[in-house]
């Protein structure tokens, strides 16, 4: 870890707790009851608004650094409000270190670390008590994804009007691809390396928008994440809100069944994981994502498509039995717990944050959802055939992975061979996929490059991107769902399993001349981004191809 990042874990610059003030619980006052005064407008960073929003925001983030208030984390210091959404077990290497779980063991032995054993009814003691009821409780891969954020954002904003003593603020969001340009690069102020919204540790970007060369131009020198992994327009093209994507159901665009996901589903994986990945350094891990100042205007924008969803007319939220469509009754009684501007604790749920002008605030505009005839034009699946094909283990490291795929035995072939007239398309299956060290970029996935040629984003030979931003570096698989209170919803995975259709790669393959239906090559790479010669990111334990 750099002295900033630490820093930025356990420190601050001012101490904005008053004296006396207990972290009592209480629940939130009735919104529509507290929203006399006019609602906050957030704004486009990019827009004067938006600019005069963000240096306040900096301001603000270089109070909140303070150390004295981060050691320990008082409840408005930046160490605290981060650890909100996740906790790190190794803060001294952030970027790679798993999590601590809300309700587990293991963070409430963190929490006595940090905390000791303060007295009763001791300022120390009651934000030992708040840590214990709120951190780490961030409900990826869950129904609940959108809701949460929402509420954290809530606070956060009002935390950050607190800090800087003005009653104007409002966060602004991250208008990423709203044009295939300059919104896709980080903001000016979070590239300035003299600003408290810059982080070190960001990863690397392309020279373009398209993603035409390599990965390695840094995201903090005006590094470009790829338009076609931020594209919104597949998320809000959903009118009903479930299913939500979870460790079972994952799937990438443009894969069926990621198209088969509501927009709480699709929401989550592109553009929110996508972001997550491609900024890189802390934001690509969830324990301390949220440690990076580009976190908040990040889901800032996220909560801005959530709403953009709502007021769409055809949304529906289709109630459901399962763990990713919930009933209407589970999905609106869900609590979180959050600490607001007063350091009280603070029980709300997954209801109160449905319509946004009762939280008191609105967005400078909403993006509109495309025409749903664009999504049947996107989700066609071109007609090819197939042999069932398979490859044995894939290590894959700075210098990538390749194998070729030989004929599966007979009898397996048979069990994997569609039934009667299945619409099923060619899928490559990646099976026992474990996550040993977050690569240094996204590892892209390809079929049929040839040996010396250039893996790009625009390749005829690009299938899809490795998502790992919901992996946990210490199981190496998906991390599980922690519900109120810390009870899990489904059990970790050891290791996790990427699905790819492939048939709209292999049809242009053919008609372009570039395969010629025999075998078939499995290539994965970092897309020139390599930086830790003989380092092995992700093991693979078996490739498929099936039919």
């Amino acid at each position: 870890m750099t002295a900033r990042t630490e820093d930025r874990l356990a420190a601050s610059r001012r101490s904005l707790l008053k004296a006396g003030l207990a972290l009592a619980a209480t629940a939130l006052p009735s919104p529509p009851a507290a929203r006399a005064q006019p609602l906050f407008v957030r704004p486009d960073i990019n827009s004067q608004a938006g600019q005069q929003m963000a240096a306040l925001y900096a301001k603000a983030v270089a109070q909140m650094q303070d150390p004295a208030i981060n050691i320990p984390p008082q409840p408005q210091s930046w160490a605290f409000q981060a650890y909100i959404h996740g906790v790190p077990a190794n803060p001294f290497h952030p970027v790679e270190s798993p999590g601590l779980r809300h309700g587990t063991a293991a963070l409430k032995a963190r929490i006595d670390l940090i905390y000791g054993q303060p007295a009763t009814g001791t300022p120390q003691a009651a934000w030992k008590a708040a840590a214990l009821r709120c951190w780490g409780t961030c409900p990826h891969g869950s129904p609940w994804f959108v809701a949460w954020h929402r509420w954290y954002m809530f606070y956060f904003e009002q935390i950050i009007r607190s800090a800087i003593g003005g009653s104007g603020f409002a966060l602004p969001y991250w208008n990423y691809a709203s044009d295939q340009g300059g919104s896709l690069q980080l903001p000016a102020l979070f590239q300035d390396q003299s600003s408290a919204l810059y982080e070190d540790t960001r990863g690397l970007g392309f020279s373009n928008a398209a993603g035409t060369g390599n990965q390695n131009v840094p995201m903090n020198t005006n590094g470009f994440m790829p338009f076609s992994q931020t594209d919104y327009g597949p998320a809000l093209r959903a009118k009903p809100l479930f299913p939500s994507d979870d460790s079972t159901n994952f799937a990438e665009p443009p894969d069926p069944g990621y198209y088969a996901l509501g927009l709480a589903g699709r929401l989550e994986i592109q553009p929110h994981d996508n972001v997550h990945d491609n900024v890189g350094g802390l934001m690509s891990n969830v324990p301390v994502a949220a440690v990076d100042p580009i976190f908040y205007v990040h889901h800032c924008q996220i909560d801005r498509l959530w709403a953009a969803w709502q007021a769409a007319g055809g949304s529906t939220y289709n109630w459901g039995t399962t763990s990713t469509a919930p009933s209407q009754e589970e999905w609106e009684s869900r609590k979180f717990e959050f600490v607001d501007d007063k350091n009280n604790v603070v029980t709300v749920t997954a209801l109160g944050q449905l319509d946004i002008r009762n939280l008191g605030y609105q967005y400078d505009r909403l993006p509109q959802p495309e025409p749903l005839t664009a999504l049947a034009a996107t989700a066609a699946t071109p007609q090819v055939t197939v042999a069932a094909l398979q490859g044995s283990e894939l290590k894959v490291g700075s210098e990538g992975a390749r194998t070729t795929l030989a004929p599966m035995p007979e009898a397996e072939s048979r069990l994997l061979a569609p039934q009667g007239q299945s619409t099923q398309p060619p899928t490559l299956i990646l099976k026992g996929v474990k996550l040993l060290a977050r690569p240094p970029a996204p590892l892209h996935v390809f079929l049929n490059l040839p040996e010396g040629a250039a893996p790009t984003l625009d390749s005829p030979y690009h299938v899809g991107v490795l998502n790992f931003f919901n992996w946990d570096t210490g199981t190496g698989g998906p991390m599980s769902e922690m519900l109120h209170g810390g009870e899990v919803r489904h059990a970790t995975p050891a290791t996790g399993e990427f699905r790819f259709s492939v048939a709209a790669v292999l049809a242009r393959q053919k008609t372009e001349n570039l395969w010629s239906g025999g075998a078939v090559t499995v290539t994965i790479s970092t897309l020139g981004a390599d930086r830790s010669a003989g380092q092995t990111y992700v093991t693979i334990g078996q490739v498929q191809l099936v039919p």
